[in-house]
Protein backbone atom coordinates (compact mmCIF):
# COMPACT_ATOMS: atom_id res chain seq x y z
CA UNK A 1 0.00 0.00 0.00
CA UNK A 2 1.22 3.46 -0.96
CA UNK A 3 1.91 5.40 2.16
CA UNK A 4 1.52 9.36 2.34
CA UNK A 5 3.05 11.68 5.23
CA UNK A 6 0.71 13.49 7.54
CA UNK A 7 1.17 16.95 8.70
CA UNK A 8 -0.33 18.61 11.85
CA UNK A 9 0.57 21.84 12.71
CA UNK A 10 0.16 22.87 16.83
CA UNK A 11 0.91 25.12 19.60
CA UNK A 12 0.01 25.57 22.90
CA UNK A 13 -0.56 28.98 23.87
CA UNK A 14 -1.00 27.87 27.64
CA UNK A 15 2.78 28.12 27.69
CA UNK A 16 4.22 31.00 29.75
CA UNK A 17 7.43 31.44 27.07
CA UNK A 18 5.24 30.95 24.64
CA UNK A 19 2.80 33.63 25.70
CA UNK A 20 5.79 36.31 26.39
CA UNK A 21 7.20 35.93 23.48
CA UNK A 22 4.28 36.72 21.38
CA UNK A 23 3.53 39.44 23.62
CA UNK A 24 7.00 40.97 22.78
CA UNK A 25 6.21 40.78 19.21
CA UNK A 26 2.58 41.45 19.28
CA UNK A 27 1.86 45.31 18.48
CA UNK A 28 -0.59 48.05 19.83
CA UNK A 29 -3.10 48.23 16.31
CA UNK A 30 -2.77 44.34 15.44
CA UNK A 31 -6.11 43.41 13.88
CA UNK A 32 -8.71 41.72 15.89
CA UNK A 33 -8.43 38.08 15.98
CA UNK A 34 -5.31 37.50 14.85
CA UNK A 35 -3.58 37.24 18.04
CA UNK A 36 -6.71 36.22 20.13
CA UNK A 37 -5.81 33.55 23.16
CA UNK A 38 -8.51 31.16 21.23
CA UNK A 39 -5.96 30.93 18.17
CA UNK A 40 -3.03 29.35 20.28
CA UNK A 41 -5.30 27.35 23.03
CA UNK A 42 -4.64 23.59 22.95
CA UNK A 43 -7.22 21.14 24.85
CA UNK A 44 -5.68 17.65 23.83
CA UNK A 45 -7.16 17.82 20.12
CA UNK A 46 -3.86 17.01 18.82
CA UNK A 47 -4.32 13.88 20.62
CA UNK A 48 -7.86 13.13 19.09
CA UNK A 49 -6.31 14.05 15.94
CA UNK A 50 -3.40 11.43 16.27
CA UNK A 51 -5.60 8.95 17.79
CA UNK A 52 -8.14 9.30 14.30
CA UNK A 53 -5.18 8.90 11.96
CA UNK A 54 -4.04 5.37 13.92
CA UNK A 55 -7.62 3.86 13.76
CA UNK A 56 -9.07 4.99 10.37
CA UNK A 57 -6.38 5.73 8.06
CA UNK A 58 -4.02 2.35 6.83
CA UNK A 59 -1.78 4.16 4.18
CA UNK A 60 -0.37 6.93 6.90
CA UNK A 61 3.27 6.81 6.77
CA UNK A 62 5.06 9.44 9.36
CA UNK A 63 3.10 12.29 11.27
CA UNK A 64 5.06 15.51 11.51
CA UNK A 65 4.03 17.79 14.30
CA UNK A 66 5.25 21.40 13.16
CA UNK A 67 5.85 23.64 16.83
CA UNK A 68 7.87 26.36 17.85
CA UNK A 69 10.15 24.98 20.52
CA UNK A 70 7.54 22.96 21.95
CA UNK A 71 6.09 19.40 21.95
CA UNK A 72 2.71 17.67 23.22
CA UNK A 73 3.30 16.70 26.96
CA UNK A 74 1.69 13.32 26.33
CA UNK A 75 3.15 12.91 22.68
CA UNK A 76 6.15 10.02 24.15
CA UNK A 77 2.81 7.99 25.13
CA UNK A 78 1.58 7.28 21.74
CA UNK A 79 4.74 4.79 20.97
CA UNK A 80 5.87 4.44 25.08
CA UNK A 81 2.27 2.21 24.91
CA UNK A 82 2.89 0.32 21.99
CA UNK A 83 0.28 2.78 20.04
CA UNK A 84 2.24 3.15 17.09
CA UNK A 85 6.16 2.98 16.28
CA UNK A 86 9.00 5.62 17.61
CA UNK A 87 9.42 6.70 13.80
CA UNK A 88 5.63 7.44 12.72
CA UNK A 89 5.74 10.48 14.73
CA UNK A 90 8.20 13.02 14.33
CA UNK A 91 8.87 16.48 16.14
CA UNK A 92 9.50 19.67 13.52
CA UNK A 93 10.30 22.48 14.58
CA UNK A 94 9.52 25.93 13.14
CA UNK A 95 13.40 26.70 12.21
CA UNK A 96 13.50 23.54 10.15
CA UNK A 97 10.82 24.37 7.79
CA UNK A 98 11.80 28.05 7.89
CA UNK A 99 16.01 27.00 6.86
CA UNK A 100 16.90 30.17 4.64
CA UNK A 101 14.40 32.12 6.38
CA UNK A 102 15.16 32.32 9.86
CA UNK A 103 14.39 36.24 10.02
CA UNK A 104 10.87 35.68 9.80
CA UNK A 105 10.90 33.79 12.95
CA UNK A 106 9.05 33.39 15.78
CA UNK A 107 5.91 33.35 13.54
CA UNK A 108 2.81 32.92 15.56
CA UNK A 109 1.08 33.15 11.62
CA UNK A 110 -0.55 29.81 10.62
CA UNK A 111 -1.10 30.81 6.91
CA UNK A 112 3.50 31.81 7.21
CA UNK A 113 3.93 27.71 8.75
CA UNK A 114 1.53 26.55 6.23
CA UNK A 115 3.31 28.29 3.33
CA UNK A 116 6.74 26.41 4.58
CA UNK A 117 5.28 22.90 4.86
CA UNK A 118 6.90 21.64 1.61
CA UNK A 119 10.55 22.33 3.07
CA UNK A 120 10.17 19.57 6.04
CA UNK A 121 13.40 17.36 5.70
CA UNK A 122 11.82 13.91 4.02
CA UNK A 123 8.26 14.61 3.85
CA UNK A 124 6.51 12.46 0.63
CA UNK A 125 5.71 14.01 -2.57
CA UNK A 126 2.08 14.21 -1.82
CA UNK A 127 1.11 14.44 2.18
CA UNK A 128 -1.72 15.55 4.42
CA UNK A 129 -2.21 18.65 5.80
CA UNK A 130 -4.63 19.62 9.25
CA UNK A 131 -4.87 21.93 11.57
CA UNK A 132 -4.20 20.09 15.12
CA UNK A 133 -8.42 20.78 15.42
CA UNK A 134 -8.88 18.20 12.91
CA UNK A 135 -9.87 14.53 12.94
CA UNK A 136 -10.96 11.55 10.69
CA UNK A 137 -14.37 9.98 11.84
CA UNK A 138 -14.33 7.34 9.62
CA UNK A 139 -12.81 5.12 7.85
CA UNK A 140 -10.23 6.48 4.99
CA UNK A 141 -8.79 5.11 1.81
CA UNK A 142 -6.18 6.92 -0.27
CA UNK A 143 -8.44 7.60 -2.91
CA UNK A 144 -10.17 9.99 -0.69
CA UNK A 145 -7.70 12.76 -1.62
CA UNK A 146 -5.95 11.13 -4.49
CA UNK A 147 -6.60 9.45 -7.64
CA UNK A 148 -3.34 8.61 -9.85
CA UNK A 149 -1.91 11.49 -10.15
CA UNK A 150 -4.49 13.89 -9.74
CA UNK A 151 -5.45 15.31 -6.04
CA UNK A 152 -9.65 15.46 -4.77
CA UNK A 153 -10.49 19.35 -3.88
CA UNK A 154 -13.72 19.23 -2.40
CA UNK A 155 -15.61 22.55 -2.61
CA UNK A 156 -17.69 24.51 -5.44
CA UNK A 157 -16.33 27.68 -7.56
CA UNK A 158 -17.41 31.64 -6.49
CA UNK A 159 -16.04 34.41 -8.32
CA UNK A 160 -14.34 37.28 -7.58
CA UNK A 161 -15.25 40.18 -8.32
CA UNK A 162 -17.91 40.71 -5.26
CA UNK A 163 -15.09 40.01 -2.88
CA UNK A 164 -12.73 42.04 -4.70
CA UNK A 165 -15.02 44.79 -4.74
CA UNK A 166 -15.72 44.65 -0.94
CA UNK A 167 -11.99 43.98 -0.27
CA UNK A 168 -10.85 47.29 -2.50
CA UNK A 169 -13.21 49.27 -0.28
CA UNK A 170 -12.19 47.67 3.39
CA UNK A 171 -8.77 48.36 2.06
CA UNK A 172 -9.68 52.34 1.06
CA UNK A 173 -11.04 52.43 4.97
CA UNK A 174 -8.24 51.57 6.07
CA UNK A 175 -6.05 53.48 4.08
CA UNK A 176 -8.05 57.17 4.79
CA UNK A 177 -10.36 56.49 8.30
CA UNK A 178 -7.15 53.93 9.61
CA UNK A 179 -10.35 50.81 9.90
CA UNK A 180 -8.44 48.07 10.80
CA UNK A 181 -8.17 45.36 7.90
CA UNK A 182 -9.36 42.17 9.00
CA UNK A 183 -8.15 39.14 7.70
CA UNK A 184 -10.99 36.90 6.07
CA UNK A 185 -10.86 33.37 5.08
CA UNK A 186 -12.45 33.81 1.77
CA UNK A 187 -10.13 36.86 0.87
CA UNK A 188 -7.34 34.25 1.38
CA UNK A 189 -8.77 31.87 -0.78
CA UNK A 190 -9.66 34.50 -3.51
CA UNK A 191 -5.70 36.02 -3.20
CA UNK A 192 -4.58 32.58 -4.27
CA UNK A 193 -6.35 32.01 -6.89
CA UNK A 194 -5.43 35.16 -8.34
CA UNK A 195 -1.54 33.98 -8.06
CA UNK A 196 -2.46 31.38 -10.47
CA UNK A 197 -4.57 34.20 -13.12
CA UNK A 198 -7.54 33.08 -11.80
CA UNK A 199 -10.98 35.64 -11.83
CA UNK A 200 -12.61 32.76 -10.03
CA UNK A 201 -11.65 30.75 -7.16
CA UNK A 202 -12.82 26.83 -5.82
CA UNK A 203 -14.21 27.43 -2.48
CA UNK A 204 -13.13 24.96 0.09
CA UNK A 205 -13.58 24.47 4.02
CA UNK A 206 -12.58 23.14 7.29
CA UNK A 207 -11.29 19.42 6.91
CA UNK A 208 -8.29 17.73 6.09
CA UNK A 209 -6.48 18.69 2.81
CA UNK A 210 -4.08 16.89 0.51
CA UNK A 211 -1.01 18.90 -0.67
CA UNK A 212 2.08 18.61 -3.39
CA UNK A 213 5.22 19.19 -2.07
CA UNK A 214 6.65 19.87 -5.41
CA UNK A 215 4.52 21.77 -7.05
CA UNK A 216 4.32 24.49 -3.84
CA UNK A 217 8.43 24.00 -3.97
CA UNK A 218 8.70 24.53 -7.16
CA UNK A 219 6.29 27.33 -7.28
CA UNK A 220 8.05 29.37 -5.05
CA UNK A 221 11.69 28.92 -5.72
CA UNK A 222 10.35 30.39 -8.95
CA UNK A 223 8.91 33.15 -7.01
CA UNK A 224 10.48 34.18 -4.00
CA UNK A 225 9.45 37.43 -3.63
CA UNK A 226 6.19 36.53 -3.14
CA UNK A 227 7.63 34.20 -0.58
CA UNK A 228 9.01 36.61 1.67
CA UNK A 229 6.07 38.71 1.19
CA UNK A 230 3.79 35.77 2.73
CA UNK A 231 6.16 35.15 5.57
CA UNK A 232 6.79 38.15 6.87
CA UNK A 233 3.85 38.33 8.66
CA UNK A 234 4.51 37.08 12.41
CA UNK A 235 0.23 37.69 12.82
CA UNK A 236 -2.50 37.18 10.10
CA UNK A 237 -2.60 39.71 7.45
CA UNK A 238 -5.59 40.45 5.07
CA UNK A 239 -2.64 40.34 2.26
CA UNK A 240 -2.23 37.02 2.35
CA UNK A 241 -2.77 33.65 0.36
CA UNK A 242 -4.46 30.16 1.79
CA UNK A 243 -1.34 28.05 1.11
CA UNK A 244 -3.73 25.10 0.34
CA UNK A 245 -5.93 27.31 -1.67
CA UNK A 246 -2.80 27.79 -4.07
CA UNK A 247 -1.81 24.34 -3.89
CA UNK A 248 -5.69 23.33 -5.13
CA UNK A 249 -5.33 26.25 -8.03
CA UNK A 250 -1.61 25.09 -9.51
CA UNK A 251 -2.93 21.76 -9.54
CA UNK A 252 -6.65 22.66 -11.54
CA UNK A 253 -4.18 25.02 -13.81
CA UNK A 254 -2.32 21.91 -14.45
CA UNK A 255 -5.04 19.72 -14.87
CA UNK A 256 -4.02 17.45 -12.22
CA UNK A 257 -6.95 18.20 -9.64
CA UNK A 258 -10.67 16.40 -10.01
CA UNK A 259 -13.18 18.90 -8.60
CA UNK A 260 -16.03 17.26 -6.46
CA UNK A 261 -18.43 19.26 -4.36
CA UNK A 262 -18.57 20.24 -0.60
CA UNK A 263 -19.16 17.49 1.85
CA UNK A 264 -20.50 17.35 5.30
CA UNK A 265 -18.29 17.11 8.28
CA UNK A 266 -18.49 16.43 12.02
CA UNK A 267 -18.33 20.34 12.86
CA UNK A 268 -18.58 21.95 16.07
CA UNK A 269 -17.83 25.62 16.41
CA UNK A 270 -20.29 26.62 19.35
CA UNK A 271 -22.40 25.00 21.46
CA UNK A 272 -25.37 25.40 19.24
CA UNK A 273 -24.11 22.23 17.34
CA UNK A 274 -23.10 19.89 20.38
CA UNK A 275 -26.36 17.64 19.74
CA UNK A 276 -25.35 17.26 16.03
CA UNK A 277 -21.69 17.22 16.48
CA UNK A 278 -22.20 14.19 19.05
CA UNK A 279 -24.58 12.80 16.73
CA UNK A 280 -22.26 12.95 13.73
CA UNK A 281 -19.74 11.38 15.84
CA UNK A 282 -21.25 7.96 14.84
CA UNK A 283 -22.11 8.62 11.64
CA UNK A 284 -19.84 6.79 9.34
CA UNK A 285 -21.08 8.17 6.11
CA UNK A 286 -18.98 11.83 7.93
CA UNK A 287 -15.06 10.88 7.45
CA UNK A 288 -13.72 14.18 9.27
CA UNK A 289 -14.29 16.21 11.85
CA UNK A 290 -13.11 19.44 13.09
CA UNK A 291 -13.57 21.28 16.20
CA UNK A 292 -13.32 24.80 17.03
CA UNK A 293 -12.22 27.09 20.27
CA UNK A 294 -13.55 24.72 22.98
CA UNK A 295 -11.86 26.79 25.00
CA UNK A 296 -14.60 29.03 24.92
CA UNK A 297 -17.47 26.10 25.49
CA UNK A 298 -19.08 26.11 28.80
CA UNK A 299 -16.84 23.48 30.91
CA UNK A 300 -19.85 21.00 31.37
CA UNK A 301 -20.45 21.03 27.42
CA UNK A 302 -16.81 20.66 26.66
CA UNK A 303 -16.52 17.96 28.84
CA UNK A 304 -19.53 16.36 26.99
CA UNK A 305 -17.11 16.40 23.77
CA UNK A 306 -13.81 15.10 26.01
CA UNK A 307 -16.09 12.17 26.91
CA UNK A 308 -17.38 11.54 23.52
CA UNK A 309 -13.99 11.22 21.58
CA UNK A 310 -12.21 9.97 24.32
CA UNK A 311 -14.95 6.49 23.97
CA UNK A 312 -14.54 6.77 19.92
CA UNK A 313 -10.83 6.78 20.41
CA UNK A 314 -10.41 4.79 23.31
CA UNK A 315 -8.19 2.19 22.06
CA UNK A 316 -5.62 4.33 20.05
CA UNK A 317 -5.28 7.24 23.08
CA UNK A 318 -2.74 7.53 25.35
CA UNK A 319 -3.80 6.36 28.85
CA UNK A 320 -3.02 9.72 30.43
CA UNK A 321 -5.19 11.32 28.30
CA UNK A 322 -8.32 8.92 29.04
CA UNK A 323 -8.64 10.69 32.33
Amino acid sequence: MEKIDFVIAWVDGNDVKHRLKRQQFQSTNIVKGSAEETRFASNDEIYFSIASILKYVPYFGTIYIITDEQQPAHIHDFFEQGLCAPEQIKIIDHRTIFAGHEQYLPTFNSLSIETMLWNIPGLSKYFIYLNDDFFFNASSELDDFLVGDQIKVYGHWENNSLIKAKFNLRKGLNKYFGKPLQPKYTIAQMLSAELCGFNKYYEIHHRPHILDRDVLQNYFQKYPTTLAQQIRHRFRSAFQFLPVGLNNHLKIQANEAVLYDDINIAYLKNEALLSLFLENLNNTTIKFGCIQSLDQFDPKEAEKVSFALIAKFKNYLPLSIQH
